[in-house]
């Protein structure tokens, strides 16, 4: 963000724009890092929900049915679960009320089963197509595989939560926020680093209309932004000084110029939103392609 001179910002209320809005909630690092990851790892939250099959929490809240059935074949799969391996048991079936006879198949660890053996299959009762012998499951992996998988892209969703929470502070302190200048008092390394590069907690002290002294907190892995001058210029809720801002810290960097209107370039700002734009629709049509499976 380019320097300004203290106190050359607008009086609140402040226009905030849309597209300033949008580059505050998405064009932070956090948000940004967040989405780039979900991309990545949410690749194979898909590929082993489709091998877990989320759709058998159909048989949880569907209304289901059973009927006698007969193993056709036992088929290993290739894959394995703390080094036993997965089978898929090939079976064959009857719904007498609909006159139709069904073929299916349904994982194990382990086998289980052996061709020619009787089971009992379980279906829903609107779909005899979505089945499986009881005590076995759709997928070829346990729900915990899915769940263990799912922590990676539980990252993601925390920057993308944590970046999106500090855009809406700094859109409020934007437009309703309060002008103070604030002395460094403290600096410390994180146990944080990006592109190898130390994130840094600095501490400035400042203080507000009511005469009592603050502090506000930025963290930033290049800190010399902040430390250029003696004094840098902040923002701090007026109901609430301990919420405070620092411009030159502001998510996605916005601009001000001489006349104090804040301001962000179209360009950059829809850029700041193509990889949630394009996450959110690959993770949209994925979830309807293994939910439907």
């Amino acid at each position: 963000m380019s320097k300004i001179a203290p106190y050359q910002l607008n009086l609140p209320p402040r226009e905030i724009s849309w597209l300033l809005r949008g580059q505050l909630l998405f064009g932070g690092f956090a948000n940004q890092f967040g989405w780039f990851w979900l991309s990545i790892t949410m690749v194979f939250f898909w590929i082993f929900g489709a091998m877990t099959s989320l759709n058998g929490i159909y048989f949880l809240l569907g209304a289901t049915e059973t009927a006698p059935g007969i193993v056709t074949e036992i088929e290993q799969t290739g894959a394995s679960e703390n080094d036993t391996p997965v089978y898929a048991t090939h079976y064959a079936f009857r719904v007498e009320r609909l006159e139709m006879d069904l073929l299916g198949h349904s994982y194990t660890t382990g086998q289980r089963f052996s061709p020619n053996q009787a089971v009992t299959v379980e279906y829903l009762r609107d779909n005899p197509d979505l089945s499986r012998i009881q005590g076995t499951r759709l997928g070829a992996f346990s729900p915990w595989v899915f769940c263990v998988v799912g922590l990676f892209p539980a990252i993601g969703l925390a920057f993308v939560g944590f970046g999106f929470l500090s855009g809406l502070r700094a859109s409020r302190l934007l437009r309703h926020g309060k002008i103070a200048q604030g002395r460094l008092i403290e600096k410390s390394p994180t146990n944080t680093r990006i592109n190898n590069q130390m994130v840094y907690k600095l501490t400035f002290a400042f203080t507000a209309d009511d005469g009592r002294q603050y502090q506000a907190v930025a963290r930033s892995h290049q800190p010399g932004n902040l430390e250029d001058e003696d004094q840098e210029q902040l923002l701090y809720d007026p109901d609430r000084p301990t919420r405070a801002v620092l411009l030159d810290n502001l998510p996605g960097a916005p601009s001000i110029d001489d006349s104090g209107y804040i301001f962000t370039d179209p360009g950059r700002c829809w850029r700041s939103l193509l990889l949630p734009t394009i996450a959110l629709f690959i993770n949209g049509l994925a979830f309807i392609f293994v939910i439907g499976l």
